[in-house]
């Protein structure tokens, strides 16, 4: 991380509704980064945007998840937080009591479970864990 420079142009979503923005500014602020580098941050309406600059050239970096970065073949990784030093990042996934479609819905949550979708969820860098209750 030490190989920021306070210069860099930093695509960052800046909604806080992105959550890379709070995992961004997070691990910027335990590097002691993130007073140099804020006021180079560009909003930016989401990750793939803030990829897309890079890819343009109109930036120099943008901190995105792994995943997006892979799908690049503009970018290169510069900087790859190890697990242990970054967020925990899941996303849960429940069924609703109010579904107009329950059957479905379970159809998709048991698919969501399956060996098949954990092995295309780990082919695009994803890690997975056991499904709660099993």
């Amino acid at each position: 991380m030490k190989r920021i420079r306070a210069s860099i142009l930093v695509g960052l979503a800046l909604f806080l509704w992105f959550q890379i923005t709070i995992y961004a500014k997070e691990l910027l602020e335990k590097q002691k980064l993130w007073g140099a580098v804020e006021p180079k941050v560009v909003p930016m309406e989401n990750v793939r945007a803030a990829l897309a600059v890079v890819e343009s050239g109109d930036a120099e970096a943008a901190i995105v998840y792994k995943t997006d970065a892979a799908i690049s073949k503009k970018v290169a990784v510069a900087v790859d937080v190890p697990r242990e030093q970054g967020p925990v990042i899941t996303y849960p996934v429940a069924l609703l009591t109010t579904s107009p479609q329950p059957e479905a819905a379970r159809k998709f949550l048991n698919y969501l479970e399956s060996n098949e979708a954990g092995a295309a969820f780990r082919l695009y860098g994803f890690v997975t864990l056991p499904a709660a209750g099993k």
